[in-house]
């Protein structure tokens, strides 16, 4: 096991693959210059706990099967392949890794300040409000009870969150019904983070085929996707 040396035998980095074969273990010095060790099950718990940690602590991936070290590299190493790794991708990778962070800051016990995910991830929402078009949205009225009904005509899952987060935090919505285009990526994800935002009782998921009449509105937010992770890992 070299350390900061990355086998050349097809190993990449697994921040777009299901399921992850690695462990992390971090070894650290606390104040005290006692050698600490924590053991993450992601890369994406590692991100959002970087600030803790110093450009010279070390990594150890591990098989996650048997825990057999596989290499070891130093932080500043792996800010580094976390760089290379969010410009070398489409933007529909960079939203299947935002999500899994907003999911991971949700439900992963090993984060110590939650807060600091979601005031960035604030601030690029109210950014993506300001790209108008894509939905038809209207409201109506059953049993006392205000229904959103949306027809999504863009193909990006974070501009969706944020629209649907927006409408539901300006009316007093019971239920959401979201028709997605069959041509959007990572819906699995979408479900499970309007889960979260909404609870599984509060929407209802469908698709459709765009049809050639269908305007199809773009989302160019690769830039600001990475800006928010650079934020992370600087």
């Amino acid at each position: 096991m070299n350390s900061d040396q990355i086998p050349e035998d097809g190993i990449t980095h697994p921040l777009f693959i299901s399921p992850i074969p690695y462990l992390y273990q971090i070894s650290y010095r606390t104040s005290r210059k006692a050698d600490q060790i924590i053991t993450y099950t992601s890369p994406h718990e590692i991100i959002l706990n970087l600030y803790c940690f110093k450009n010279e602590d070390r990594i150890t991936y591990l098989d996650r099967d048997t825990k057999d070290q596989i290499f070891t590299i130093a932080i500043h190493r792996f800010k580094y392949l976390i760089a290379e790794s969010i410009y070398q991708v489409d933007q529909e990778k960079l939203e299947l890794l935002y999500m899994r962070l907003l999911l991971t800051n949700r439900y992963s016990k090993t984060i110590p300040d939650r807060g600091r995910f979601r005031q960035l991830d604030h601030i690029f929402r109210q950014w993506l409000l300001t790209l108008k078009g894509g939905y038809d949205i209207y409201l109506t009225t059953e049993q006392i009870r205000t229904i959103l009904y949306s027809k999504v005509r863009r193909t990006s899952c974070i501009h969706l969150l944020s629209t649907i987060e927006h409408w539901n935090s300006q009316n007093d919505i019971h239920m959401n019904h979201i028709n997605l285009p069959k041509t959007m990526g990572n819906r699995g994800l979408v479900y499970e983070c309007l889960r979260v935002e909404l609870s599984k009782q509060g929407f209802r998921l469908y698709e459709y085929d765009p049809h050639p009449d269908d305007v199809m509105f773009e989302t160019s937010a690769s830039r600001e996707i990475i800006q928010v992770i650079n934020q992370l890992i600087k």
